[in-house]
């Protein structure tokens, strides 16, 4: 048995351009399916993800988002006992964007508890605030130790 620096880089690169090939073909096969569904779908995800594959080094966004058309949560400040009800713009699988009547620091941490059912909090951190209409929207990346949303 060989080392695997061994089979030398010509063998290694064969390999690694037919993985990637094949990682192409299924991505152009899920995405054709998501356009089959996309009247089941959140309006404008397919369009998020046609853009991330289209150019996913020069996009943001690392995942799509759905927009939860202001779905109400409860969000308390970490170390503080208060926690006040404001609502999600939209969510993705590693975080999430809240409406605020006030701005957030980055690097704030928030509790959100998250509907159906009000009973599960996750941990974010505001990565960026900005002023929207009347209040804020605070950009919240989760935790590390949380599970995606």
């Amino acid at each position: 048995m060989h080392a695997p620096d061994d089979r030398g880089p010509a063998r290694n690169e064969a390999g690694y351009q037919r993985v990637l090939c094949e990682t192409r073909e299924i991505a152009d096969k899920v995405l054709d399916r998501l356009r089959d569904l996309s009247s089941k779908l959140p309006a404008g995800l397919v369009e998020q993800v046609e853009r991330l594959h289209r150019d996913p080094e020069h996009e943001r966004r690392k995942t799509a988002r759905v927009d939860d058309a202001a779905m109400p949560v409860v969000v308390q400040i970490v170390g503080l006992s208060d926690a006040t009800g404001t609502t999600i713009k939209d969510h993705c699988p590693t975080g999430l964007a809240l409406y605020l009547p006030c701005p957030a620091g980055e690097g704030t941490i928030f509790r959100v508890r998250m509907p159906p059912d009000l009973r599960r909090w996750v941990t974010v951190e505001v990565i960026y605030c900005r002023k929207e209409g009347a209040g804020w929207v605070a950009g919240c990346e989760l935790h590390p130790e949380q599970p995606p949303i």
